[in-house]
């Protein structure tokens, strides 16, 4: 019985600000004094010497009207009643204390918790007093900013400020009230859905009991209760001391509901006692905790203070719920007393009663954990072994699995900690957890994870070759981890590598693999495959007869990887093609069952279907490159007879540049080229996958080769397409890592280069210095490929193939209003050729649309509220609705107006 990982900072003594909707968050050190520091110094404003307040209760008089304006806000930032505890949940306190006239102790007790209500709102409570309105609302945004950087606080904290950048156009001398519902009114969904008490108390009652409802589902649904949900609602109210059933609950919950609710209401309330009412939730928790929904009872606790907090507000805004007969303090208080590690002494009587047929001390297996292993790996006899020794000997597991990927390393993983049963989950290290970190960082994380998981848990670390080969920390991590294999005797351990990781680990650190078993997974078989495919079919409620898996077998195991779909992983999207088809044609209730002529011929796991050269041919203009391409076609059948025919040969290089302007297809031609070479047979699944320069270099030493290693495994099969490959030399920074990405990419072409094919695309200029960077680069791209820009003629093509891509028909008039804007048209390195021709077609859509809507109800002087004339002269019957023909068709006024200065055209919408 475990935490989940994400609310284990529960169980520390960390300083830990939990706001339940957001979940626990470790302060940073010297965040809080910051803040702070922010405060005074916007108190110490010159804008705000003159703005004080005498009314404020809890603060030093006079106060900054800035200073409480900001107590309001930390109290409306969680939420409206929303639960907020941790030992650093005292926000006022630790933020204002220097304000405030008679300040608590600060406590750091875990269990502590407040549930505050509320009322700010924007855009202004306190500041209200100042005399200079627009001055009041530029110092409530400058409250908020100063908040910035308490994580669980932001995402309402960004909304609220993205509001004050744009506020409504109203007067801003209206009273308080008035200018709140403004500004609450001007609040976009995005917003709203950040801050649902600008819905005003009614709305925020309706979001809150749909949260309620869900949570208490959740709940129920793994902890029963015996209680109705209206009686739920209605307990949930007399422990507020509601006095009646609210009529804002009409509209939250709905007439039948409420109606439910004001008939149990009197009833309910007789019998009703608060104490035993808070003794029955906290068990019904407890039992739900331990079921493994703490997620589930946090939102219920939350959800449930804010209905009380709200009910008791009303008609208003929530405010501070009181009385608190809401179990919030009991429950984490549960948590730790049932999480927390505890000391365990053996009792006696274990083992002065075990019978004799179970002897403990020399039960085989004991100090492992004791387990008996049933194996679910498919295809894997060299690890299955391995497992099945673990659950019979004493000493710790020390395993290191090497293999390809999605050949069941992970799931090995699991069953070591299935066997050995250690009461927790493992604990996963990835090698992206140590990239670009400090040396001292990196091994003091580490040890930290080696001394938590030591007797407690299972430690795997994922990647342990691509740790080992990190040319900054590798060495000394990998000796750090072979020392504390010696420190902890207790320490279990698995770690995980690609196929051929061990000896990349035994070049680092040899001494290491000594003390590691090691085991390797294969790619799998037929008879592997099709068990895969029978397990896959078992999850979607299917089966398949002998005849259909042995063929989905055949199948899968010539089937072509692409990027992360192979091995294992083949047989779920198999699965998922397969059923989708036999669903269709079984009738519904009946068993689905897959037989042989279900299977497909061929699985394609890239996309793209069809013949991709005659797409080629079927680009508009490029006729360069399609002939450039077409040679490159012939020369590899001609190699194909040849190698057909018995002729030694040696495989060329095919990795290409690409050079152009924007928008000249370079993307396109590539993703199609890899789709040809894929039928073509060179590459065996064709996919493409595009790359930047964020792509390949990293930002600190060591993350730049595994970067470029990850991004050409991915790209195996297929084409790797790099744009503007050139920034990768250009950075004027020292020190920079876009060569180290070159170096890595270079080694990396040559050894995947029967299966590879990389293609840098850029500016021709950039590129050839691109190509000059590095010895080694020109020579692996012998072919180079130019797209020139298309003409005028060629874009209006281009124009009208997208229009009809998306259902549009051009009116006469069209094309001869392209070219003349064209002809006008600015032909620098920036110019966007299709992508302007895309662009173009949007707004003259955009424009469309305007035009029809307009055309519905013309305006009274028979011209469009747009201002411009109706086509033909002729304006549709008020209110009478486009045909057809109308929707599809775009018309030369569709199109931006041609300006005296063109490149104000393409600067403003393009």
């Amino acid at each position: 019985m475990r935490l989940p990982e994400h609310l284990e900072l529960l169980l520390t003594d960390e300083p830990v600000l939990d706001v339940y909707s957001y979940g626990p968050w470790r302060v940073p050190d010297g965040l809080f004094e910051e803040i702070g520091a922010r405060i005074d110094a916007l108190a110490g404003d010159p804008r705000c010497a003159e703005l004080t307040t005498d009314e404020h209760k809890l603060l030093t008089l006079p106060a900054p009207l800035v200073v409480a304006e900001i107590f309001g806000i930390l109290a409306f930032l969680p939420g409206g009643g929303a639960i907020k505890g941790g030992s650093w949940s005292q926000l006022p306190e630790r933020l204002l204390r220097r304000h405030m006239v008679n300040p608590g102790p600060l406590s750091t007790r875990m269990t502590r918790w407040d549930a505050p209500g509320g009322r700010w709102r924007p855009p202004v409570d306190w500041l209200v007093e100042a005399p200079d309105r627009e001055l009041a609302i530029e110092l409530a945004r400058d409250c908020l900013a100063v908040l910035e950087g308490i994580e669980p606080l932001e995402q309402r904290r960004t909304a609220l400020l993205r509001l004050y950048d744009d506020p409504p156009a109203c007067e801003v001398n209206l009273p308080k009230m008035e200018l709140r519902e403004n500004w609450h009114a001007h609040a976009d969904d995005e917003i709203l859905a950040a801050v649902p008490e600008l819905l005003g108390p009614v709305g925020y009652l309706e979001w809150v009991c749909s949260g309620l409802l869900a949570a208490h589902e959740a709940l129920t649904a793994v902890a029963p209760r015996e209680e109705p949900v209206e009686v739920h609602l209605i307990h949930l109210m007399l422990q507020g001391s509601i006095e009646q059933v609210p009529g804002e609950l009409a509209a939250a919950l709905g007439p039948d509901m409420y109606g439910e609710l004001n008939a149990r209401f009197p009833v309910e309330r007789r019998g009703f006692k608060p104490g035993p009412w808070q003794e029955q939730t906290r068990a019904w928790l407890v039992r739900a905790l331990v079921a493994g929904a703490a997620d589930a009872c946090r939102a219920w606790l939350d959800m449930a203070m804010r209905f009380v907090a709200i009910l008791q507000g009303l008609p208003g805004d929530p405010w501070f719920p009181k009385p608190e007969w809401i179990p919030v303090g009991q429950f984490q208080t549960d948590l730790r007393r049932l999480f927390a590690p505890r000391r365990r002494v053996v009792n006696p009587l274990t083992a002065r009663l075990k019978t004799a047929a179970e002897p403990a001390a020399e039960e085989p297996g004991a100090a492992a954990g004791g387990g008996e292993l049933v194996s679910t790996l498919v295809g894997q006899p060299e690890v299955s072994a391995v497992l099945a020794e673990i659950g019979e000997q004493r000493e710790p597991v020390r395993l290191l699995l090497a293999g390809p990927d999605g050949t069941g390393k992970r799931d090995a993983a699991q069953e070591v900690s299935k066997v050995l049963r250690m009461g927790r989950d493992p604990l996963w290290l990835t090698d992206n957890l140590f990239a670009g970190q400090r040396l001292s960082d990196a091994v003091a994380k580490l040890h930290a994870d080696a001394r938590d998981c030591a007797h407690e848990r299972l430690l795997v670390i994922e990647g342990l070759d691509d740790i080992a080969t990190d040319p900054g920390n590798g060495e000394a991590l990998t000796e750090e981890l072979h020392r504390l294999l010696a420190v902890h005797p207790d320490l279990n351990l698995v770690a995980l590598c690609d196929e051929g990781g061990d000896e990349r680990i035994r070049q680092v650190n040899p001494a290491l693999l000594q003390r590691l078993r090691i085991a390797r997974t294969r790619p799998f078989t037929a008879e592997g495959h099709a068990e895969l495919f029978r397990r896959a079919l078992r999850r979607h409620g299917a089966r398949a007869t002998r005849q259909a898996l042995a063929a989905a077998g055949r199948l899968l195991e010539a089937a072509p990887p692409a990027q992360t779909l192979r091995n294992a992983r083949l047989a779920p999207h198999l699965a998922d093609l397969v059923v989708a088809a036999v669903r269709e044609r079984t009738e519904p209730g009946a068993e689905l069952v897959v037989r042989q002529r279900d299977i497909p011929a061929t699985l394609e796991t890239a996309p793209g279907a069809g013949d991709a050269l005659a797409e080629l041919n079927g680009l508009i203009g490029l006729e360069t490159v399609k002939n450039e391409i077409a040679l490159l076609v012939a020369s590899t059948r001609a190699e194909q007879l040849r190698s057909e025919s018995g002729l030694s040969l040696t495989a060329p290089t095919r990795h290409m540049v690409f050079t152009g302007n924007p928008g000249t297809g370079k993307t396109m031609v590539a993703r199609l080229l890899g789709r040809i070479y894929k039928q073509l047979g060179v590459l065996s699944s064709g996919h493409l996958v595009e790359a930047s320069r964020a792509h390949l270099v990293g930002e600190y030493i060591g993350q730049t080769a595994p970067r470029t290693r990850r991004l050409v495994e991915r790209a195996l099969g297929g084409v790797l397409f790099i744009d503007e490959a050139y920034t990768l030399t250009q950075s004027p920074l020292r020190g920079d890592y876009g060569h180290e990405a070159i170096a890595e990419l270079v080694k990396l072409m040559e050894d995947h280069r029967d299966d590879l094919i990389v293609i840098v695309a850029g500016y021709e200029r950039e590129m050839a210095e691109f190509l000059a960077a590095n010895p080694g680069l020109d020579s692996r791209f012998p072919k180079q490929l130019h797209f020139p820009d298309y003409s005028d003629d060629e874009l209006v093509a281009v124009f009208e193939q997208l229009a009809a891509a998306d259902g549009f028909r051009l009116a006469p008039g069209v094309p001869d209003r392209l070219r003349a804007m064209l002809r006008r048209a600015p032909r620098g390195p920036s110019f966007g050729n299709g992508r302007l021709m895309r662009n173009l077609l949007d707004l003259a859509v955009a424009n469309q649309a305007q035009r029809l809507a307009a055309h519905v109800a013309p305006a009274a002087n028979g011209r469009s509220a747009n201002g411009k004339a109706p086509v033909n002269g002729k304006a549709p019957a008020k209110g009478k609705a486009p045909g057809k023909r109308q929707l599809v068709t775009l018309t030369a006024e569709d199109l931006p107006e041609i300006f005296d200065h063109p490149e104000e055209l393409f600067g403003l919408y393009l």
